[in-house]
């Protein structure tokens, strides 16, 4: 009986091997991974930016990002099945049940009347507008620190309004690619510099927050943002660009951070994504100490 054990252990890790860097193992608990919203490229009606499902064995989240919302959206997510090919969940409620449909990718296989709320009057509610709000933003002065006030919404045109209460909601994606797990971890920022108090990333699966203090009396940033990750252990940051433009004056929210790779003070990520901010974020980051180091 021990030699069928260790023969079938022998046997596993050598297919774990054989598969490297496969999202399940030979345990009976799968590693955690991600499903990635497949969205219509292009699409002048697709307020939904990004959209992923975090699965870490019997526990799911689900993190929605929208172009003009501050906060993305995070409804209750269960796991009923998760099995390679099909996988079904509860999120907000509702059924939503994913068939494989090639190597990587799933598809709702049932009838769903699920919405990602997206906000009645509080920001523009088509990408024109959107790109409208972020232009303004962005070419309008920047005030001298003494002078920042915390930053609010640009003003809805009347037709967004209109528009949202015509369709309070966009409806939830239906095409999915399995992807890689960001993982939980805390990032503080090195080389502050003289205007940065404090800068931290917190990473939650595919869920971040950007948290920067600075020394004058500019608006902190408290920035939801959404995490995808590679092989190489690079990051990519994507904020919404509405509120963006309005906290930072800048167009840019998407931000790459480059794993640099091991160092004295562990895994350094780098970045200039942040250089166009006002004010600016620190380029460099590295993994939070734990206390006392």
């Amino acid at each position: 009986m021990l030699n069928s054990t260790i023969h079938r252990t022998g046997l596993c890790i050598l297919g774990m091997a054989a598969i490297m860097l496969g999202l399940f193992g030979c345990s009976s608990s799968p590693k955690g991974y991600t499903l990635l919203a497949q969205l219509p490229p292009n699409s002048k009606d697709q307020l939904i930016m990004q959209a992923a499902i975090d699965v870490e064995g019997q526990a799911c989240n689900v993190t929605v990002l929208t172009w003009s919302t501050e906060s993305p959206w995070n409804p209750t997510c269960t796991v009923n099945q998760d099995q390679p090919t099909h996988k079904n969940f509860t999120i907000d409620g509702q059924q939503v049940d994913l068939v494989g449909d090639d190597a990587n990718g799933f598809k709702v296989s049932n009838q769903l009347s699920l919405k990602v709320p997206l906000p009645a009057t509080a920001a523009p509610t088509s990408k024109t507008a959107v790109a409208a709000a972020i232009a303004k933003a962005v070419n309008s002065p920047n005030p001298k620190p003494n002078e920042v006030k915390t930053p609010t919404a640009a003003p809805t045109p009347a037709t967004s309004a209109t528009a949202a209460s015509a369709a309070p909601g966009q409806a939830f994606p239906t095409q999915w690619k399995l992807a890689l797990f960001p993982g939980h971890r805390q990032l503080v920022a090195q080389n502050l510099g003289y205007l940065v108090k404090s800068a931290g990333i917190d990473i939650n699966g595919s869920a971040c927050k950007l948290q920067v203090v600075f020394k004058v009396r500019y608006p902190p940033y408290n920035l939801d943002c959404v995490v995808t990750t590679n092989k190489r252990g690079d990051l990519t940051l994507l904020f919404s660009p509405f509120i963006v433009a309005n906290s930072a004056k800048s167009a840019t929210n998407s931000i790459l951070l480059v794993s640099e790779g091991e160092s004295i003070s562990g895994i350094i990520w780098d970045s200039h994504g942040f250089d166009s901010w006002t004010p600016s974020v620190p380029p460099s980051w590295r993994v939070k100490p734990k206390s006392g180091s």
